[in-house]
């Protein structure tokens, strides 16, 4: 059995280190992301299918959020599943879509709270993963709330 923990942080180190590519490897071809509920939320939910859409997501938070670090709060590892809570700290570099039209760049420094589930095959690739972003949080430091 693969060491459940140890995939989750090397997420997070590859994308601290700026290399998100090296996460090709830790996931399954048909990995799936629901961010805020996936797609069938409707409200701020979206659902990335796929090794390559999995990558241009990460990689998509560094054109909003610049040269952001993730920091690990907890982690907890049950047989192939795991679960994360981690803040993103970074500055708001580039426009964010919502509901209500985009968000232009602020400039402004942001701390995300984030919370991750993630089921993992016996090789230790990501199968799914389920990333709650507090949103609300993040838009009222976007208006200097």
């Amino acid at each position: 059995m693969a060491d459940i923990a140890a995939v989750m942080r090397q997420f997070h180190t590859n994308y601290n280190n700026n290399e998100i590519d090296k996460s090709r490897e830790l996931v399954v071809d048909d990995v799936v992301a629901d961010i805020n509920g996936g797609a069938g939320n409707g409200v701020n939910g979206v659902t990335h299918r796929g090794r390559e859409a999995f990558i241009a997501w990460l990689k998509s938070d560094k054109v909003v959020f610049g040269a952001n670090k993730l920091t690990h709060q907890d982690l907890l590892v049950q047989g192939n599943t795991g679960a994360v809570r981690f803040v993103m700290e970074g500055t708001h570099i580039g426009p964010i879509v919502t509901p209500d039209g985009v968000v232009e760049p602020t400039g402004r420094r942001v701390v995300l709270e984030v919370t991750e589930f993630a089921s993992f095959d016996d090789a230790g690739r990501l199968v799914h993963v389920h990333t709650l972003y507090n949103t609300l949080g993040l838009l009222l430091q976007l208006k200097g709330a």
